[in-house]
């Protein structure tokens, strides 16, 4: 038993030291890293707006929804969200320029 908690103890450490790791090479300072996003936030959407509206559900996740309604597709958070919490994404074609997170 006492081995196991040490074990643990040991993936427990080198689990914070692996998630205290920079995500990337060191920043310059000049400008943020940028990153490619295929999701556009959609803030003053919801999954019950969406389906109100005519969208489909397309799959569902654990997690979320797929909308589909003609070409336009989003994917919805499900459950219970904090207040301003962006709750939709849209899909759309990749852009450039969206800040690393």
């Amino acid at each position: 038993m006492k081995l196991l908690g040490t074990l643990g103890l040991a993936c427990l450490a080198s689990g914070v030291a692996f998630a205290q790791q920079p995500g990337g090479p060191p920043s310059t300072g000049s400008k943020p890293a940028s990153c490619q996003s295929q999701y556009a936030e959609a803030p003053a959407y919801s999954s019950a707006l969406l389906l109100s509206t005519g969208f489909e559900i397309k799959a569902a996740v654990p997690g979320g929804l797929w909308l589909q309604k003609q070409k336009d597709v989003y994917f919805c958070n499900s459950g219970r969200a904090a207040d301003g919490e962006i709750l939709c994404w849209k899909l759309r074609v990749p852009v450039k320029g969206q800040p690393c997170q």
